[in-house]
């Protein structure tokens, strides 16, 4: 087995980098990734450093539209960029200004407020932008401890079939690393066993699979929800509640994934 795709997620359900090699950190994260994310408005914590379910911030579960959204942002310069490429919406700086931080909130917002997602929630209202793109703690994964997530192209590609498509976008799971050379579904079979990445490289656990939701049903291109991958997933492929990719964290330290790595179950 080997390594055959590497992701990051600066941006909480916006687009990735695709990187040849992460960096994970001791407590089993991956560094720069969902380091920023755009919060309801409306939920205001008493303390900012708290983590919060993922329905506080703008996330593909309820905002489909999310995925046709361009995002950089540059590790170096601080700068985050945000824009649809069909127009109507393009917006950047340093989410650590305030002036900036407020003026791509603002942009988001006003984009949102024409989407027909806006329209189904009945006029939610629009986001504040936070994160301190990981030069602070705040980090926004959908669980507390922000685990690294891998998911096997094998599955992937039995997925498609079950769902009778041609080819699955992997994409849809937002997984950070992808594996190739295993049998579909083995990392199910994975939990409790330790992964070795590379030659002597670093060592995850793996903890256990990724309970799914309405954000896999958006397409990474268009923004729009065209697969029922949760009931596939139940019904189709037998699970009793959709699941997808599974999580893990380090053993002992973190270290360095790199596309090409060899993958080894150790135990």
């Amino acid at each position: 087995m080997r390594v055959s795709a590497l992701y990051r997620f600066p941006v909480k359900s916006f687009s990735p980098e695709r990187l040849d090699a992460i960096t994970i950190s001791d407590d089993g994260r991956v560094l720069g990734d969902r380091v920023f994310a755009f919060r309801w408005k409306s939920v205001r914590p008493s303390d900012p450093t708290q983590w919060l379910p993922k329905t506080n911030y703008a996330s593909l579960q309820h905002i489909p539209e999310l995925a046709k959204l361009a995002s950089t942002f540059d590790h170096e310069t601080g700068i985050l960029s945000i824009s649809d490429p069909a127009g109507g919406m393009s917006a950047s700086g340093d989410p650590t200004d305030t002036s900036d931080s407020a003026a791509i909130s603002d942009a988001l917002s006003k984009w949102y407020a024409q989407t027909d997602s806006y329209a189904r929630s009945r006029g939610r209202g629009g986001f504040v932008l936070v994160g301190e793109g990981g030069r602070g703690t705040h980090q926004y994964h959908d669980t507390k401890e922000g685990r690294t997530t891998l998911h096997s192209q094998p599955s992937i590609d039995e997925l498609a079939k079950a769902l009778a498509v041609e080819s699955l976008d992997g994409l849809r799971f937002r997984s950070n690393i992808v594996i190739e050379g295993c049998a579909p579904w083995a990392e199910f079979g994975w939990g409790g066993t330790r992964l070795q990445f590379g030659d002597g490289g670093v060592a995850m656990k793996v903890l256990k699979p990724v309970k799914r939701c309405l954000a896999t049903h958006a397409n990474p291109e268009s923004g729009g929800r065209d697969l029922d991958i949760l009931n596939t997933l139940t019904r189709v492929i037998g699970q009793d509640v959709p699941q997808f990719a599974v999580s893990m964290t380090t053993v002992s330290g973190g270290g360095t994934v790199r596309v090409g790595d060899t993958v080894t179950v150790l135990d």
